[in-house]
C-alpha cells in the first residue's frame, strides 16, 4: 500500500525491455556482432548462430503491422495482471527496420481499424497498479 502523501511513481513492467523513463522511449533488442541477428528483447546468447558476442541495441519506434489478432478472452490470471474489467484487445506483430518482428499489445481493437502493412507506432501506456501504488507502465503499437 502506498503510503500517504507519497509520489506516485511511473515503473516498468520488466527492466530492461524499454527506456524508461524517457521522452521517447524505444525498445531495447541486441544483435549479433558475428551473424547479425537482430533480437527482441535484448538477448546475450544469439539464437541464430549461438554465439556470445551481442550489443544492446535500442530499436526503432516506428514499423509495420506485419499480422494481428483480437484477443476477445481474459488470459489466465496469474500471469495476467491487466486492468479490470476485461475488454478485448488488439494484439499484433510489428516489423521493425532493424528486420526483427515484435509481438506486442496494441492500442487498437477494432479490427476494421487494422490493415496489414499499415505504419504502427510505439507508445507507452498504464497496465496495472502495484502493490504500492505505482502505475506499472508497458508498451504496446499504435497506429499512425
Amino acid at each position: 500500500m502506498k503510503a500517504e502523501g507519497s509520489e506516485k511513481k511511473q515503473v516498468p513492467v520488466e527492466d530492461g525491455l524499454f527506456t524508461w523513463p524517457a521522452e521517447e522511449p524505444r525498445l531495447i533488442g541486441s544483435r549479433c556482432n558475428v551473424c547479425e541477428e537482430v533480437t527482441f528483447p535484448a538477448q546475450k546468447v544469439c539464437p541464430n548462430c549461438t554465439g556470445y558476442n551481442t550489443e544492446e541495441l535500442l530499436l526503432s519506434r516506428r514499423g509495420t503491422l506485419y499480422s494481428f489478432t483480437i484477443q476477445r478472452h481474459r488470459p489466465p490470471s496469474p500471469p495476467y495482471k491487466g486492468m479490470d474489467p476485461f475488454v478485448p484487445y488488439g494484439v499484433g506483430e510489428v516489423e521493425l527496420p532493424e528486420g526483427v518482428i515484435v509481438t506486442s499489445v496494441l492500442t487498437e481493437s477494432n479490427p476494421e481499424a487494422l490493415k496489414i502493412g499499415m505504419e504502427m507506432e510505439l507508445v507507452m501506456e498504464k497496465f496495472f497498479e502495484d502493490d504500492e501504488g505505482n502505475d506499472v507502465v508497458s508498451f504496446k503499437f499504435r497506429p499512425v
